[in-house]
């Protein structure tokens, strides 16, 4: 969903690409169990060869050592190119991924000066209420 919205807005990340950070904090196990493998093979292969998009880095942060082995299995579907901007980032050596960005566009969760994640959020979701996405 956020590249759609992505593609949809923003011109320059058809122009540049993306740099997307997913956070696994707050995953369980149970949300990790939830995750089939054909679900995975079709967003590997959306990232990869349907979107318009180039994804420049992939950073998974937060990771819990159970959600390795999805990522483990993610991985072998990977591009070579993408394996190579794909990083994953346990818990305790989350500040390693974001030490090369700037911190102006880094919510203040993360180290930055933007603001809050909530307060990032809500113009994205009061833009894309009535969205529908299939």
């Amino acid at each position: 969903m956020v590249v759609d919205m992505a593609l949809r807005d923003i011109v320059e990340a058809s122009l540049y690409g993306l740099v997307l950070i997913v956070d696994f904090e707050h995953a369980t196990l149970r949300h990790i169990s939830q995750m089939r493998l054909s679900v995975l093979m079709n967003v590997v292969h959306a990232w990869q060869g349907c979107y318009p998009i180039r994804i420049q880095l992939l950073n998974g942060i937060n990771m819990p050592e159970y959600a390795k082995l999805i990522v483990t299995i993610v991985r072998y579907f990977l591009s070579n190119k993408l394996k190579e901007r794909a990083h994953i980032y346990s818990r305790n050596m989350t500040h390693d991924c974001f030490k090369d960005m700037p911190t102006n566009i880094l919510p203040v969760e993360y180290g930055g000066s933007d603001g809050t994640i909530q307060e990032l959020t809500v113009p994205v979701a009061r833009k894309n209420k009535h969205v529908d996405f299939v």
